[in-house]
């Protein structure tokens, strides 16, 4: 789930405690658990949280981010997300060759061009 905040002065959220959670600065700053972030952080605030208390001397904009967490290890490279290298390799190739499986922007840009995996050779 994603939730843009707009926040006053500070705020409170209620949370699903069963959620893992993160939370992307925009504009001003927050203060969470007495952590400090500036625009372009992100600030994992894991699970087993019932709200979560804000506060910012400024008006604050964020992007709340979570949902059920995996129980199993994950891997990440560049945008892609997948349980083992295989699968991510398998994205690798179909983003590189323009496949549905992203879907299509209608833009005028060209995709991303992107290196493949580095324990590849392509």
């Amino acid at each position: 789930m994603g939730v843009d905040v707009d926040l006053p002065a500070g705020a409170t959220m209620p949370l699903r405690p069963g959620f893992e959670y993160a939370l992307i600065v925009l504009t001003g700053t927050v203060i969470v658990a007495g952590q400090r972030l500036a625009p372009g952080q992100l600030g994992y605030l894991g699970r087993g949280r019932n709200e979560l208390a804000l506060q910012s001397a400024e008006p604050t904009r964020a992007l709340l981010l979570g949902g059920e967490p995996w129980d199993e290890p994950i891997l990440m490279w560049w945008n892609f997300v997948a349980r083992t290298r295989s699968e991510i390799e398998t994205a690798f190739h179909d983003w590189r060759d323009g496949t549905d499986r992203f879907g299509q922007v209608a833009s005028p840009l060209p995709g991303i061009p992107v290196a493949p995996p580095y324990w590849t050779a392509g």
